[in-house]
């Protein structure tokens, strides 16, 4: 061999950095911030680390064995490649029994609630199965599960990964045989998780959905049309949806390795977890309760602690709403009405609802407030007015009152606010409602006092000012 290859390269100067350090380097670019700000957290409210080393790592028992092999974490079969559905369910086999738990993804639940439901119905249907006298064997060769491939990428190739371990475990305590106690498992792509806010975005989230799920090591895949939710889906989207799987399997080569996530820290740490809570879900007698975990999950939507493409983040404030098939909670809804009030405020009034920025100084003094305000205004359908910048109160009234808007912003930064809040409120007299780019803590009270109707900042829920808002300015009803 010769070449590039053919010595050994020295990497002596690139030592590994112990955990510790990079503690260390992480905490000093917070400036000060606990490194616990770097900790995320799934809806199951299970700790997602910014970084995983062995150390901090752990994984079910038997998550080391191959594909196909007991306790299957890591797959039901030696390989990942899966069977292709382009409507309904696979079918069953012979006085088989399909256990669908997809509706609790559907209805707002987590992964956790998921796959302890799966082994709740599971439970019971080989229970049912026995006492008509079928076999342990028998009985869980007949059963099939479906489970939504919906929410974060890495949550969904591990919850089916912890499903598949449980379900082992319950087959060989009833006294069926590891050969048996393989879960199969389908997955289709979440309704949930669809907007027809920019829907086209929908292909993005079932693509990335049904490659996790392939990940996850499903036995087979249905990807479902981004329309599905406004529209009876045509030729083209259900072209697209097939082909979605295609290209997963003859481009991408998603079949061509077994269990490819497998070993990772990460997704083996993360399997554990799921398993454990839900195992600990399975146990308890009362329901699990969906519609908290609805609320909890759309208020994530509403603060924008979780982005949602064209529904609360990069909204396109000019996009005729298509109205959904029929009222539901699926995650975007309550964006949705708020973009569909806004569309039926401009065919009432002849436009859509205007805020004008009062963008005061140069563009480094308001730039940044000002960019953040029309990403938060936007959402709800808002058409904001964003000038070039202003030299003086005067001016700026001047141009807010000219512009039609229903209500300004004032973005500058928190050291010029003191004397600016005054000086347009005055020059405004009242013509507007006067909201402030920022919070500024120490005067935010005398803010108010002055006449600042309200705030518009990082902590602010985007989901509940909008809708507040479009209450005051006359866009809702």
């Amino acid at each position: 061999m010769s070449g590039l290859f053919s010595e050994k390269l020295d990497l002596a100067e690139f030592a590994p950095a112990s955990l510790d350090e990079w503690k260390a380097a992480a905490e000093s670019s917070l400036k000060g911030r606990p490194l616990e700000k770097l900790v995320s957290r799934t809806p199951d409210e299970l700790a997602v680390q910014p970084i995983y080393q062995k150390e901090n790592s752990s994984r079910l028992a038997g998550a080391d064995h191959d594909p196909g092999v007991f306790p299957y974490v890591r797959g039901g079969k030696g390989g990942t490649d899966w069977e292709t559905v382009q409507d309904g369910e696979p079918e069953l086999p012979v006085g088989g029994v399909r256990i669908d738990v997809a509706e609790i993804h559907e209805d707002g639940g987590t992964a956790v609630q998921e796959v302890a439901l799966a082994w709740t119905r599971g439970l019971q249907a080989l229970r049912e199965l026995a006492s008509k006298g079928e076999s342990i064997d028998n009985a869980a060769a007949k059963i099939r599960f479906s489970f939504a491939a919906g929410g974060e990428f890495f949550v969904i190739l591990a919850k089916l990964r912890a499903a598949r371990y449980g379900w082992s475990r319950i087959v060989t305590a009833c006294g069926g045989s590891e050969a048996a106690a393989r879960m199969v498992i389908h997955a289709r792509t979440s309704r949930w998780e669809q907007s027809s806010l920019d829907p086209h975005n929908n292909m993005l989230r079932a693509a990335s959905a049904a490659y996790a799920a392939v990940l996850g090591g499903c036995e087979s895949l249905g990807v479902a049309p981004f329309d599905e939710v406004f529209r009876e889906p045509d030729d083209f989207s259900r072209r697209i949806a097939l082909n979605t799987q295609r290209i997963l399997r003859e481009e991408c080569h998603a079949a061509a390795v077994a269990d490819p996530a497998g070993g990772s820290w990460f997704v083996e740490t993360l399997t554990k977890e799921i398993a454990e809570a839900a195992w600990s879900l399975f146990q308890k007698a009362e329901p699990a309760d969906v519609g908290a975990s609805a609320r909890k999950q759309r208020a994530t939507l509403s603060t924008r602690r979780r982005a949602m493409v064209g529904v609360n983040q990069y909204a396109n404030p000019a996009e005729k709403p298509a109205e959904a098939k029929a009222a539901d909670g699926r995650l975007a809804c309550d964006f949705e009405k708020l973009r569909a009030n806004a569309w039926n405020y401009a065919q009432k009034t002849g436009g859509a609802p205007k805020i004008f920025l009062m963008t005061m100084g140069p563009i480094k003094q308001h730039k940044a407030r000002a960019d953040f305000v029309r990403g938060f205004l936007e959402p709800g359908g808002f058409e904001v007015i964003y000038p070039s910048g202003f030299e003086t109160p005067g001016d700026a009234a001047k141009a807010a009152v000219a512009s039609g808007a229903l209500a300004a912003v004032l973005c500058s930064t928190d050291d010029t606010y003191p004397g600016l809040v005054p000086a347009v409120l005055g020059e405004m007299n009242r013509a507007l409602p006067v909201i402030l780019a920022g919070y500024p803590a120490e005067h935010v009270e005398s803010f108010k006092a002055a006449g600042v109707a309200d705030f518009i900042h990082l902590k602010a829920d985007c989901g509940a000012f909008l809708s507040d808002w479009q209450k005051k300015l006359g866009v809702a009803g």
